[in-house]
């Protein structure tokens, strides 16, 4: 994973050693050279992913609504990990683990186990409910491989995978309706 360090990608993210430091910045941006606004702190940067290109707040951080047009400068590793946390919080963590064969995941058994009796009825009548509410909702809106469905992320060696370890308050919400 230590060359992950000198440039890839996670989401709508990349980024590249520059020196001693890094430039991080929208994928779409990776080519803008001197056109970009520069974020100068961590607290700036949590203010840009907040919102999406309409000003509309972002509650899923990994959905595919990133806005473009900016580029952080961090200086260390530690500063580099600080600023892909505040982006997709929790997942840098998450993909090292991967990475390194310690990530522990709920399957979608165990995670309907914890539901409420209610919830677990609502499933098993419904048959399909699972797989439809991953196609109708979660693939549409979020850009992380469900591993606790059984998806296994792409293996590149310049792109930290963004993973989904178990059914979200998003997904449950979806199986209510």
């Amino acid at each position: 994973m230590e060359t992950m360090y000198e440039a890839g990608e996670m989401g709508q993210v990349c980024w590249i050693k520059k020196g001693k430091g890094w430039e991080v910045r929208h994928i779409q941006d990776q080519d803008a050279v001197g056109q970009l606004r520069s974020v100068a702190t961590l607290d700036d940067l949590e203010e840009v992913v907040r919102w999406d290109g309409q000003g509309k707040y972002r509650p899923l951080r990994s959905e595919g609504n990133l806005v473009s047009g900016w580029q952080y400068d961090a200086n260390s590793v530690t500063e580099f990990r600080e600023a892909m946390e505040v982006i997709y919080p929790g997942l840098w963590g998450t993909a090292e683990a991967w990475g390194d064969g310690r990530l522990k995941f709920q399957t979608w058994d165990v995670a309907l186990a914890k539901q409420t009796e209610r919830v677990r009825n609502k499933v098993s009548q419904t048959g399909d409910m699972p797989r439809r509410v991953i196609e109708e909702n979660c693939k549409k809106r979020c850009l992380k491989t469900i591993l606790w469905a059984g998806e296994k992320p792409v293996d590149s060696d310049a792109k930290m995978p963004m993973l989904c370890t178990g059914p979200c308050g998003m997904f449950w919400s979806c199986v209510e309706s």
